[in-house]
């Protein structure tokens, strides 16, 4: 009978009363008692339904006769197919395993007392509307249509949705999942035909969904995910064909917070992974002794193998206290992360991240085909992107980077398709660009480098920017702007190729930590404008590099290691060097000598000629040379014994008095004519009396005489004709000498002359 219980101990409740009304006309009165609150510790008995009850009713046949559902059966077409059961307390088990039910069942503020058993059931659909209950099972449920779960609570039990099949969307709106230490939701290989919603969803445990297969949206903007030490959200393998949504809540405008990990690897988004202003805590312990670094153990953030094809949206507000990893992901669109901050300095020591630091960001082998946006990113750890691919531009305006003595930036072997933009940033520890390729600029204007990383093996400080055998297609930019560039520790530019500018104009380069402020052994490039704010603290190596124009000022070769140009070749000078400019050549001299330190250099006075050569400044050419050939002879009175040590040097003072080294034959010339006409006048006031062969009877001619002894080359017979004693004789043996000494020496004029002109 309806009115009595069907285990005969009672009358049914009220609530059952209802269901069977529902039941049988379609309708069913509400209860006078007014809504449930599911949470009271106490309710009415009767609002009870005793789950077997409502079981047999949900699944016998509307064909049965009597006791069949009238409105429900077949045929009666235009009957609403809802089920809607409001208010009640569902006692006992409540089981619709394998039941295949073709109506959609509503339960709208109810309290489930114990779970609800769907698994291998099939519904039209399902709506549980502020209903508390034990949890959920339904593996392999299969719903024609959608799957709500909205500002429901499931306590101490978990929500079992593996391998089920929703032809709709599943909605956990305003839900709260707590199994704390556990799995929430347990929805391996779930397919959903449309989105997946849970905006401002609350879970403490696992919300687990790996291998699912969503065709819409994941939602989770406003929610709170709480799993501390383990994983928050497991979606391993994933496949969305829309986008991961982790941002602010339109509706209360609040964000996403995770305490625990966020494990997306292998997962494969078609739109975009939008994690704006979202909160990702540390949530993880900080890492064990022995623990492997290289698996991040503080990470919040896992997407690893990873294809997004949209953008990967971790910007505006970001915040992570543990590693974003994405390692070996491709991002078809942006990687966003202006002002982000990443925060790993909670997990060790300063004295513990010199020696092993942690990763705020580990993306090795990533591949972005468009933008990666870091402006005004805060990062308390390494940025570790080696061997990443971005086919637009990397931007870190305004970065802050804050890893002390470590490798703060490590990007080696990696490319970028336009621009790397660093400009005005705050960097505390080394950047590392070895073998990176730039296709257009590399911008580091304004920065500041400070506290380079310390190598452990070498004891040594390493560079502060380290670009050996980096490719930059057009300028490397370490100038002033706003206000001056600045590096502490080296410049390391080895083998580096600049297809236009490397330009160091207003830089302040060194601390005294590395013997070199600037090394650029081998560099290659069109123009290297070297003017220093002031003199660098450290070498600047310049040895075998090339340019083809040299900006260089005195700040520059005052450097206090000197400025090592042995080999450095260049074509032509950024200062216009007129010929009249002698102060200029002499001042460029002193910085010659000065930065030699004693030690004879002759490369870089011929690299000086041949510029000037090459400009038509043949005189400046002349005055290098000669000064070359000056500390030549400085170098050998050095070298050799203190006894040899004065006529070495009056050599070179008479070479260069007279001749100057043979570089200004000219002057030989002048002194032979001088000479002529010393030695003339001489035996024209003093003639040789006593010729060799009186009999010959020579004719006395003081002008040929001289021009006999001072001319090797040619003979006039005069200077065997006469015998010169005393006085005479000496002059003689002067003239003779000299003689040769300035033909030699306009002989050498005339050949080098030649050659400058063959060449």
């Amino acid at each position: 009978m309806p009115g009595v219980k069907e285990n005969g101990s009672g009358p049914a409740t009220a609530a059952e009363r209802r269901v069977e009304d529902l039941l049988r006309s379609g309708r069913g009165e509400r209860t006078e008692a007014g809504p449930l609150d599911v949470h009271a510790a106490e309710h009415d008995p009767e609002r009870e339904i005793r789950g077997g009850f409502l079981t047999r009713r949900l699944i016998e046949s509307p064909e049965e006769g009597s006791s069949g559902w009238g409105p429900f059966a077949k045929g009666g077409g235009g009957q609403q197919p809802v089920i809607v059961i409001e208010d009640a307390v569902i006692t006992g088990d409540f089981n619709l395993r394998a039941a295949d039910l073709p109506y959609l069942l509503e339960f709208v503020r109810c309290r489930f007392e114990r779970q609800p058993d769907l698994r291998q059931a099939a519904l039209a659909g399902l709506v549980l509307r502020e209903c508390l209950l034990p949890g959920l099972s339904a593996r392999n449920l299969r719903i024609g249509s959608d799957t709500v779960i909205e500002r429901c609570t499931s306590r101490g039990g978990l929500i079992h949705l593996a391998d089920a099949e929703l032809g709709g969307s599943l909605v956990l709106n305003d839900s709260e999942l707590i199994n704390p230490g556990k799995r929430a939701v347990h929805a391996d290989r779930l397919r959903v035909a449309g989105a997946m919603l849970g905006m401002r969803l609350r879970v403490a445990g696992e919300l687990r969904i790996p291998g699912a297969q969503i065709g819409g949206n994941l939602t989770l903007s406003g929610s709170a995910l709480r799993n501390r030490g383990r994983l928050a959200l497991n979606a391993n393998g994933i496949q969305l064909g829309g986008s991961l949504r982790c941002d602010v809540d339109p509706t209360s405008g609040r964000a996403v917070t995770v305490a625990g990990r966020v494990y997306l690897p292998s997962s494969h988004i078609a739109g975009d992974l939008r994690m704006r202003d979202a909160v990702l805590e540390p949530g993880v312990a900080a890492p064990q002794r022995g623990e492997s670094p290289h698996d991040d153990p503080t990470s919040t953030l896992i997407v690893d193998r990873c294809r997004i094809s949209g953008d990967a949206q971790l910007d505006e507000g970001f915040c992570s206290g543990g590693t974003i990893r994405m390692v070996s992901s491709e991002i078809g669109g942006d990687l966003r992360m202006s002002r982000a901050w990443l925060d790993l300095s909670w997990a060790q020591s300063p004295q513990q991240a010199v020696q092993e630091p942690l990763r705020a960001l580990h993306i090795d082998g990533a591949v972005i085909n468009g933008n990666f946006d870091a402006r005004q990113l805060v990062a308390l750890g390494m940025l570790r992107m080696i061997d990443v691919r971005v086919q637009g531009s990397f931007q870190l305006n305004k970065a802050l980077l804050h890893g002390p003595r470590t490798d703060v930036l490590q990007a080696s072997r990696s490319s970028v398709g336009s621009n790397l933009e660093c400009r005005e940033a705050e960097i505390a520890g080394s950047v590392q660009l070895q073998g990176i390729a730039v296709g257009a600029s590399l911008d580091l204007r304004s920065t500041h480098l400070t506290r380079p990383a310390w190598h452990h093996h070498k004891l040594a400080y390493k560079p502060s920017l380290d670009l050996r055998a980096a490719r930059v297609a057009r300028d490397l930019v370490c100038a002033a702007g706003r206000r001056s560039f600045e590096a502490e520790g080296e410049i390391q530019l080895r083998r580096a190729e600049v297809g236009r500018q490397a330009n160091f104009w207003g830089s302040r380069l060194g601390d005294y930590m590395s013997p070199n402020a600037v090394g650029a052994f081998g560099l290659v490039a069109q123009e290297l404008t070297l003017l220093p704010e002031e003199p660098p603290r450290g070498r600047v190596l310049l040895r075998q590099a090339q340019c083809e124009l040299l900006g260089d000022n005195a700040q520059l070769w005052e450097a206090d290691g000197g400025v090592d140009v042995e080999d450095f070749s260049y074509d032509n000078l950024s200062r216009v060097v007129k010929p009249s400019d002698r102060e200029m050549v002499r001042e460029r001299l002193g910085w010659l000598r000065a930065n030699s330190g004693g030690r004879y250099q002759p490369g870089p006075y011929d690299q000086l000629a041949r510029v000037f050569n090459g400009n038509g400044n043949e005189e400046h050419a002349v005055t290098v040379l000669i000064e070359k050939q000056r500390r030549r002879y400085q170098a050998i009175a050095h070298a050799t014994r203190p006894v040899f040590r004065p006529p070495v040097r009056l050599w070179s003072l008479l070479q260069r008095a007279t001749v100057s080294y043979g570089y200004r034959p000219l002057r030989a010339l002048i002194w032979l004519v001088l000479l002529t006409a010393a030695g003339t006048a001489w035996f024209a006031w003093n003639p040789l009396r006593h010729p060799v062969n009186s009999d010959d009877n020579p004719v006395w001619d003081p002008l040929l005489y001289t021009v006999d002894q001072l001319v090797p080359i040619i003979n006039l017979g005069h200077d065997s004709m006469w015998q010169s004693t005393g006085v005479s004789k000496w002059i003689t043996v002067v003239l003779i000498a000299a003689g040769w000494i300035l033909a030699t020496t306009v002989a050498a004029g005339i050949t080098r002359a030649l050659r400058r002109d063959v060449r």
